[in-house]
């Protein structure tokens, strides 16, 4: 018989033999794949370390985009309310300046705020008393006089304070409703309320003057403020009947030129 190898000689048994190369292959063939894996892993989380990061960036630019245009958003509420207040100031300069045109003389259709005149803004108060009848003796009261001076000098383009010139009239109507100044009172009380874009309270005031003093020489521009006004309420209708209503009963004068011209605007506009 032959001898058997001794023990630790390092041979190993068939057996064991192939239990090793079958765990080396699998080893062999596991750590590839493991290692590619985590490969995979670490890329797909660069990518996604990556793309918060361009996310991050882009936010941060949208934000300052949008602070961007914060800013010229309110720089462009700034300069459309100039414009307006500018626009209010050019209008109501205009209007006082034909305004002034009215005093000495008989009352005719085309005088009042829409008549042709070139009378600075600041004309004084009896450039701008009503001419159909001779100041009464209250008329002649210094003191009305000066009230009723210091509201219409808020009008002016160096007050501008169109609020306070609205209650200063609306105080000498209530206190003086029979004065001869009444309905310049109570049409520059519609105006105010006017360029102030208080619309429905300028109608009013308006409206009230034809109602209250249908002699006034302010009537004729106080209906084609009417008209401006529906028109400025988006009140189509009334606005085209109420100018209408201007070129017929006033032809041939100033303010039924002016409502011509708007009736064509609204036309143009499409209402």
């Amino acid at each position: 018989m032959g001898r058997e190898p001794p023990r630790g000689t390092g041979l190993l048994s068939p057996m064991r033999l192939a239990t090793a190369v079958l765990l080396i292959g699998l080893l062999s063939a596991a750590t590839p794949a493991a290692s590619q894996s985590t490969a995979q892993r670490l890329e797909l989380l660069e990518r996604r370390v990556n793309r918060i990061t361009d996310l991050t960036l882009q936010l941060d630019q949208v934000r300052r985009e949008n602070q961007q245009l914060r800013g010229e958003i309110e720089n462009l509420g700034y300069e459309i309310e100039r414009l307006k207040r500018k626009q209010r100031d050019i209008y109501l300069d205009i209007d006082q300046r034909l305004s002034g045109s009215q005093g000495g003389g008989a009352a005719s259709p085309d005088t009042g705020s829409s008549g042709p005149g070139t009378v600075p803004a600041e004309a004084p108060v009896v450039d701008d008393r009503p001419s159909a009848a001779p100041l009464m003796a209250s008329g002649n009261n210094a003191k009305i006089k000066a009230e009723y001076q210091a509201a219409y000098d808020l009008l002016g383009t160096q007050n501008r304070r169109y609020d306070d010139a609205a209650r200063a009239f609306a105080e000498f109507l209530k206190k003086y409703p029979n004065d001869p100044l009444a309905p310049n009172a109570q049409y520059w009380l519609g105006e105010a309320n006017y360029v102030s874009r208080q619309y429905k309270t300028a109608l009013d005031a308006f409206q009230t003057l034809i109602a209250r003093y249908p002699d006034s020489t302010k009537i004729p521009g106080a209906r084609l403020k009417i008209g401006y006004t529906y028109y400025e309420l988006k009140n189509w209708s009334a606005a085209r009947d109420t100018l209408m209503q201007v070129t017929k009963l006033y032809p041939d004068t100033t303010v039924a030129t002016k409502a011509n011209e708007r009736l064509d605007r609204i036309k143009r506009e499409g209402h």
